[in-house]
């Protein structure tokens, strides 16, 4: 299955730009990647708020024209909405939850699961605010944290 990259693993690739993480721990099987228009503009915030230098963005910029790069249109929305609703325990397409209470997620998360679900791709993060999406609306590829601080060589 093709992976949609969520924001936070750019993030982990822009700090550790000489490691081989993309190829070694986020995409072994050399898999199409996938991004979010909504991931390009958090990390264009995330970068002006941090002061990124132009070398760290000239790093991530090619991985990011690597990837196809997806809009977020009106074609979400239902994707969006199921998912949200499901989120809060409140889809009435569904009686069983795997969880006791909401989980609340942040809108631009909602938008990537969105992505994700409707395109059928792994979303591949280091959050766990995706975990209760797993294998309901798509699959989760969780990475811990600790395998993406570690240069892979």
């Amino acid at each position: 299955m093709n992976l949609l990259l969520d924001t936070n693993i750019f993030v982990f690739i822009s700090r550790n730009p000489k490691s081989k993480l993309l190829s070694t721990v986020i995409n072994p099987d050399n898999r199409q990647l996938y991004v979010s228009v909504v991931t390009i503009a958090e990390l264009r915030s995330i970068a002006l708020q941090n002061n990124w230098t132009k070398e760290k963005w000239d790093f991530i910029q090619p991985i990011i024209d690597e990837c196809y790069q997806i809009e977020a249109t009106q074609i979400l929305v239902n994707s969006y909405s199921q998912i949200d609703a499901y989120s809060q325990r409140r889809n009435p397409s569904f009686q069983d939850y795997s969880f006791a209470t909401p989980r609340n997620m942040g809108k631009n998360d909602l938008w990537i699961a969105s992505t994700a679900a409707l395109l059928g791709l792994t979303l591949v993060t280091t959050d766990k605010d995706f975990d209760h999406l797993h294998q309901v609306f798509m699959e989760v590829k969780r990475i811990s944290p600790d395998m993406l601080h570690t240069p892979a060589k």
